[in-house]
């Protein structure tokens, strides 16, 4: 069955679970009650936030915590003073 499915999806039952997990916590992030630390990785699925980091660096490349900092300059984007301008 496992190797029906890989050829299929092309991911490895196992894989796409910690596809689908990572995307399900980063979804909590984004929700209308965002939360943190271990309590973002026990509502996300991890059995506990140390899981939830190796997971993310692997997965991501980035932990969470990097994930979080770059997401927040992201939204920010390029501010420019007024002064600098017409300098």
């Amino acid at each position: 069955v496992e190797r029906r499915f890989q050829a299929a999806v092309g991911l490895s039952p196992k894989v796409l679970c910690r596809i689908e997990r990572l995307q399900h916590a980063l979804a909590l992030l984004q929700g209308p009650r965002a939360v943190e630390g271990a309590e973002w990785a026990l509502a996300a699925g991890y059995y506990d936030q140390a899981h939830q980091v190796r997971e993310f660096r692997a997965l991501a490349g980035l932990t969470p915590g990097a994930y979080a900092r770059e997401r927040a300059q992201a939204e920010v984007g390029f501010v420019q003073s007024p002064d600098a301008a017409g300098a």
